[in-house]
């Protein structure tokens, strides 16, 4: 019987019904809910809505999209100014949060992507670190 199971096994996988892709993603993902709850959900939110003026929200953020270089600069080292999100204006400063890996960030980012905007783009999150202004 066991024998059985194993062959289907290895029938899907030769037919990438498991792609290593989508559970490395979903591992990152899980990983990135996790520090995402401990280091970015007290000022966005749990749902990632933000919180009045204060926080913008990260559901709708371009920066999940469009300007995903940037990501990593501010998760690692803040941000100041004003910024405009969905068209509504803040100007609170974002701590950056110098302790995250790159791992860490690459983790957070995937689990944004895959939660708020359902799917994901290759990560360079080292490189992209690296050209920070």
């Amino acid at each position: 019987m066991h024998s059985k199971v194993l062959c289907f096994i290895l029938l899907l996988s030769a037919l990438n019904f498991f792609p290593e892709q989508i559970h490395a993603n979903e591992a990152a993902a899980s990983d990135g809910q996790q520090l995402f709850t401990a280091n970015c959900a007290k000022c966005h939110g749990r749902e990632g809505k933000g919180f009045l003026r204060l926080y913008p929200p990260l559901t709708q953020s371009r920066h999940l999209k469009e300007d995903i270089d940037q990501l990593p600069c501010i998760m690692r080292y803040g941000l100041k100014g004003e910024i405009v999100v969905n068209g509504v204006t803040f100007n609170q400063i974002m701590p950056g949060n110098e302790r995250l890996s790159d791992a860490d960030i690459d983790a957070i980012i995937t689990f944004m992507q895959l939660t708020w905007v359902g799917e994901t783009t290759p990560l360079e999150v080292g490189k992209w670190l690296d050209e920070c202004n």
